[in-house]
């Protein structure tokens, strides 16, 4: 009896433990989702400013980036706590975005073939 007490308090605490990692990343993800405006100053004048559009799609974080009426899928996206990391092709050239989030605004940086680029951006209301 005192064998399956034990073993049903075990079971109890690894499903409570699951449940809050599985919360946990839930919110850490829903954070980033929504509209985002950003502006990178020393980008080409046409890459300056545009927005990021975060969404959850069957439980991942998805998005594309719009700038000046077109519409640039993100691709690889990965989360890891308030980061975000992910590809997109500008012009047929790869381009890593990293993006660190504060509540409602982000810093970043974009690496292409020509280095580096820094941006920031905020909340679209």
């Amino acid at each position: 009896m005192k064998n399956l007490i034990l073993k049903g308090l075990l079971v109890l605490i690894l499903f409570v433990t699951a449940s809050f990692l599985t919360i946990n990343k839930d919110t850490s993800d829903m954070k980033m989702v929504g509209s985002w405006e950003y502006s990178a100053p020393d980008a080409p004048y046409e890459y300056q400013e545009g927005e990021i559009h975060f969404l959850m799609q069957e439980d991942k974080l998805v998005g594309f980036v719009s700038i000046d009426g077109y519409k640039i899928e993100l691709e690889d996206v990965i989360v890891k706590g308030d980061k975000v990391t992910c590809e997109v092709y500008v012009e047929g050239e790869s381009v890593t975005l990293e993006l660190k989030f504060k509540k409602k605004s982000f810093t970043g940086t974009a690496s292409y073939s020509e280095g580096t680029l820094d941006f920031s951006g905020k909340k679209i209301k």
